[in-house]
């Protein structure tokens, strides 16, 4: 709607027929109404503190929270990042994390063999298969460093097969090694 002049009709809560100045920009404020409002601002002046501290509102406040000193002022702080911390490793390439582990080059060539001998299918093949395919160690690589990168020691398995607990994968371990077929790799 433009801005002007309009006409409310009475079930807005005006009487019919009344005006109103409806988003009227106003421009340069003539000296005459500058001084209206600094006379305003002298009768009522509360409304001149809004925003501002009132000399006042000091008093409210007791000797101890005038003179408060923070109880952290001056001590140093417990920085626990970076060196500071507990569990911070020197030498950088000591560490070796879950991720670093998946992204090597012989994992991802382990996998793609390991697919392909199971065709990329689940080994168990039955009605309750779900989800996108898995390979798993059939023998975890933390127990069994060096069976990490051999074929027979991996299986493809569904989400709905693939062990959820570590006490079930070791349960599974004979089952597991029955549907792998033995290769010479």
């Amino acid at each position: 709607m433009p801005p002007g002049v309009y006409k409310h009709h009475s079930h807005q809560g005006y009487q019919k027929g009344h005006t109103i100045n409806l988003g009227r920009k106003f421009g340069p404020q003539s000296e005459e109404h500058k001084k209206k409002l600094r006379e305003a601002k002298l009768k009522n002046p509360v409304r001149y503190w809004l925003g501002k501290k009132r000399p006042e509102v000091l008093n409210w406040l007791t000797p101890f929270e005038k003179g408060m000193i923070p109880w952290n002022k001056g001590k140093e702080c417990l920085k626990t990042s970076g060196k500071n911390n507990w569990r911070w490793i020197e030498d950088r390439t000591k560490v070796k994390g879950y991720w670093s582990e998946r992204n090597n080059p012989e994992y991802k060539q382990w996998v793609k063999k390991v697919k392909k001998r199971d065709k990329g299918q689940c080994k168990i093949n039955n009605k309750d298969c779900s989800g996108y395919c898995i390979v798993h160690h059939i023998k975890g690589w933390k127990q069994y460093p060096e069976l990490k990168y051999k074929i027979n020691n991996g299986i493809t398995l569904c989400q709905a097969h693939h062990p959820r607990k570590r006490a079930e994968e070791k349960r599974l371990i004979p089952f597991f090694q029955g549907l792998v077929p033995v290769s010479s790799e």
